[in-house]
């Protein structure tokens, strides 16, 4: 479940943000363009390496070309991808706004029809979306799904997504764990999932380097409040939740007339080696080394003398493999999500 964060000044904040990715979206073509004579950064030929910029909102980076794009060229790059992993982090409505940009156009170029498969719904949640989905306006999906009820951040901010689906004649797909068996894995490990679902998975060992990895995360993302007994029930989740949306996504494939599912999900759901993209080889080792593309909407630290470079960003995920595209935004206002944090919360 995610953490619920206050988002102070959210109007003024989204203003800014759009007003980063305007500049952003009109200067980047520039210096793409021409060279920078007046600026020396140690070429040979006294031209600014704008590859080299450290990241700023609005700005996105092809982590394989090893180069800055625009949209267009990341549509473009993503246009006959099976599979779409498009990470977020859940309190930033900016994210959900470039998802939903992304979604649209990918789904106009016609080149596939994807589902779209979403970590905030569960698996035992599939019969009421399907109920609802063509039914009732999209700001009345959420409700009826008891969203923030469930602890997810405002639907307002992830409608356009459900409303870029709809547009575009897309099938919603649920594809996490029912809540309930959560628990109980964490101290029951898989056997607390059903036989049914647990067949459909088909869990394997979680390989020594994915465990020790998800480890360390889930400690720091507990505050390092969590007692070292209770860190391999977390990680069991974690490795179970990335394979449920990764089988939703393979099994919607499988129906008529779809060829390709894109996912919505927390950034650490779409890392290419070691969550989601992990179990999609394992479904379907047939999958050509392109047929996984990952998008992460990451928010750029503030400028200064020692900005991070891409591949610091790159590392905070895990490794510099990760991800194929970063697509860089504003932050927002948070708390210490460590402050007054008890082990009962």
């Amino acid at each position: 479940m995610p953490i619920q964060n206050t988002v102070s000044s959210y109007a003024c904040k989204a203003l800014r943000a759009v007003s980063v990715l305007v500049l952003a979206s009109a200067v980047l073509p520039v210096l793409m363009a021409e060279p920078a004579a007046a600026q020396d950064d140690g070429n040979a030929n006294g031209t600014l390496d704008v590859n080299a910029l450290p990241p700023a909102p609005g700005l996105i980076f092809d982590v394989q070309a090893g180069e800055y794009i625009l949209f267009d060229g990341l549509v473009d790059r993503l246009s006959d991808r099976k599979y779409v992993l498009i990470g977020e982090k859940h309190d930033n409505p900016i994210h959900h706004h470039h998802q939903a940009q992304l979604v649209d156009a990918l789904s106009k170029t016609e080149t596939r029809n994807r589902a779209i498969v979403w970590e905030m719904f569960t698996r035992d949640q599939q019969n009421t979306l399907d109920h609802n989905w063509q039914d009732i306006p999209i700001s009345e999906l959420g409700p009826a799904m008891a969203w923030e009820d469930r602890g997810w951040p405002s639907w307002h901010d992830y409608a356009p997504i459900a409303q870029a689906a709809r547009d575009n004649g897309l099938m919603m797909v649920a594809g996490n764990l029912p809540d309930p068996i959560l628990r109980p894995m964490v101290t029951e490990g898989n056997s607390a999932i059903p036989d049914d679902l647990a067949n459909q998975l088909d869990l394997p060992d979680m390989p020594t380097e994915i465990l020790d990895r998800f480890n360390v995360e889930i400690a720091e993302g507990h505050c390092n409040m969590l007692p070292d007994s209770m860190l391999g029930g977390f990680s069991a989740v974690q490795f179970a939740r990335d394979a449920s949306l990764a089988r939703a996504m393979s099994d919607a494939t499988r129906i008529e007339d779809i060829d390709g599912a894109f996912l919505i999900a927390g950034a650490m759901h779409v890392r290419q080696t070691i969550a989601a993209p992990w179990h999609l080889r394992r479904y379907e080792p047939e999958l050509a080394a392109n047929d996984i593309a990952v998008v992460s909407l990451i928010e750029a630290d503030d400028p200064g003398p020692d900005a991070s470079l891409v591949e610091d960003y790159a590392m905070r995920f895990g490794a510099p493999d990760d991800i194929d595209f970063m697509w860089f935004t504003n932050d927002i206002a948070r708390g210490d999500p460590c402050q007054n944090l008890g082990m009962g919360e």
